[in-house]
């Protein structure tokens, strides 16, 4: 016996150290095949009454997909959501739980993911696990599935698909064609052109983020991002003031998330106000001031965001990160 008490104080923090590792784990939910059916719902705001749903059902159907719709168009006119709070949340969570399901959609972003978070069980997710799409808003659910150690889709939503047979094809449909090669497993690298406020370097960690303003509003509450493990944060915003901006950084900055990172991408900031007034020439020589004293790789110029094209992203995914005089580029690991 006493032979052997070595070799269990070997083992004992080998266990302890494989036990850690399932904890850090995240569970990716299966891609995509043709014939599975994928719920389109509405966490926030309501469709357009201008877009036809049944090209959006088309679309999906073209790439080989059924189409189960929620509630997503509110024939109250003066109403801000698809629907009160209790009906999203009850649709949300009958796409979570319905076997057949294997992808959740929300059809736009606006405001109100943040109010069904009381009402729904995403941990169900972890049991059976599949993909939760979009951006914006739905960052809010975006965090709390990262708190969850779940994967998923940051990427573009059906309200802003081109679905005008008559146009040539454009930009918008490089969004939605992005949005289906990650649905099917088809995203391995995206590369970047140069930019001049790039930050070179190497950085390994699982990205995280989406919309800024949803990620400042996230501190404080259960859902907010934490970079306590290695991360690579990814950002975009639309229709904000530089001086927000800049409160919201020294938010990230203030609670210790910004110095945690292992790396940073900037994607769009679309219509930024008041620059000039704030003594900057854009959104990223804003966002340069913080970036640049961080000592870690950071690359700008993604296309994910508030404007054309919208590439989808794996967030929760382990990812590579690359940039130097040449190139940049996002690797999505491939699974653990």
């Amino acid at each position: 016996m006493r032979a052997l008490l070595p070799l269990l104080i070997l083992l004992a923090p080998l266990g302890a150290t494989a036990r850690q590792a399932d904890s850090l784990r995240f569970i990716r939910p299966p891609y995509l095949r043709e014939g599975d059916t994928v719920a389109i719902v509405a966490p926030a705001g309501k469709l357009p009454e201008k877009i036809d749903t049944a090209k959006i059902r088309q679309r999906f159907e073209e790439w080989g997909l059924h189409v189960r719709f929620g509630t997503c168009q509110n024939p109250d006119k003066e109403a801000y959501f698809a629907a009160p709070d209790s009906t999203r949340a009850a649709e949300l969570q009958a796409a979570i739980d319905d076997p057949s399901v294997k992808a959740v959609i929300a059809c736009r972003g606006g405001y109100g993911s943040v109010r069904l978070l009381p009402l729904v069980r995403l941990e169900a997710l972890r049991e059976h696990p599949k993909w939760i799409v979009g951006f914006s808003d739905i960052t809010t659910l975006h965090l709390a599935l990262r708190r969850l150690r779940i994967e998923s889709i940051h990427g573009p939503m059906p309200a802003g698909f081109r679905l005008d047979e008559c146009d040539e094809p454009d930009e918008r449909d490089l969004s939605a064609e992005s949005l289906r090669k990650a649905l099917f497993g088809q995203t391995q690298r995206i590369e970047l052109e140069v930019h001049p406020f790039n930050r070179p370097g190497r950085a390994r960690g699982r990205l995280a983020g989406g919309n800024l303003t949803v990620i400042c509003a996230a501190n404080g509450t259960p859902e907010a991002l934490q970079t306590d493990t290695p991360t690579i944060l990814f950002i975009e915003e639309i229709g904000e003031f530089a001086y927000r901006i800049d409160r919201m950084m020294q938010s990230l900055a203030r609670c210790g998330v910004l110095h945690n990172l292992r790396g940073i991408v900037v994607g769009h900031f679309t219509r930024t106000l008041g620059c000039d007034r704030f003594g900057v020439e854009s959104p990223e020589a804003l966002l340069d001031r913080y970036t640049r004293r961080l000592g870690i790789p950071v690359v700008y110029g993604l296309p994910a965001g508030h404007d054309d094209p919208n590439l989808a992203l794996y967030l929760g995914r382990d990812v590579r990160l690359q940039v130097d005089e040449q190139r940049a580029c996002i690797d999505f690991c491939p699974a653990e």
